[in-house]
């Protein structure tokens, strides 16, 4: 089932389901938008503090959070698109696509890794990362903080971490080749996202979630 798909075997043994839902994705992002962007993006949950008097952050963690980020996240880049459509003389839009897993890392502690796949038409890099900021990168923020519903001014800047060499250009007016080379570095970057290890699985909590569609 996996023969032909790029993979880190360093990571292996796979969850196969996940990695089929991966492809899945990112072939239905290619079928909507030819020329499509995706951005590995990484996400914290705050520290809950009590100082005394008073519960300085007291995130939002019930059930549905990665589901609420990204219909944030969807809602914030519509408005985007409008905006830009007047400004441009033609029509924008971009439907954000997303894979995410959720895993367990050092004492304890869960934390998200996610994809978003994007129209490259309208979005070709992460823009600006300051606060309130129209840029992708601050969109992102944005709608993580507001998932959590946590205030924007608290300090919460470690809370979306962009890894090293974020960005994949999926373009299918490029050669096969150069298109294929591409397509085959990302999925050996997110198999990564796939492996067993670190996996918690649990009735109550899922630790995965992506498109449908």
């Amino acid at each position: 089932m996996l023969n032909n798909i790029c993979l880190d075997m360093t990571h292996s043994p796979f969850n196969t389901h996940y990695i089929v839902r991966m492809i899945s994705v990112i072939d239905n992002a290619l079928a909507q938008y030819p020329r499509t962007t995706a951005i590995r993006i990484d996400l914290h949950l705050p520290e809950y503090r009590d100082i005394g008097d008073s519960i300085l952050c007291m995130p939002n963690l019930d059930p549905g959070l990665m589901s609420r980020m990204m219909e944030s996240l969807n809602e914030k880049v519509e408005v985007y698109c409008k905006r830009k459509s007047k400004q441009w003389g033609r029509t924008c839009s971009c439907k954000v696509r997303y894979i995410w897993v959720r895993e367990i890392g050092n004492e304890n502690k869960p934390h998200y890794h996610a994809v978003i796949f994007v129209n490259n038409d309208v979005f070709n890099s992460l823009g600006s990362y300051k606060e309130n900021s129209t840029g992708l990168a601050s969109l992102i923020h944005q709608a993580w903080l507001s998932a959590l519903r946590i205030d924007q001014g608290l300090n919460t800047s470690g809370l979306v971490q962009i890894p090293k060499n974020p960005i994949y250009y999926l373009d299918k007016g490029n050669s096969n080749r150069m298109f294929q080379d591409t397509y085959n570095k990302l999925t050996f970057r997110l198999s990564y996202m796939a492996k067993e290890s670190t996996k918690s699985y649990s009735a109550n909590m899922r630790s995965f979630g992506c498109s449908q569609k």
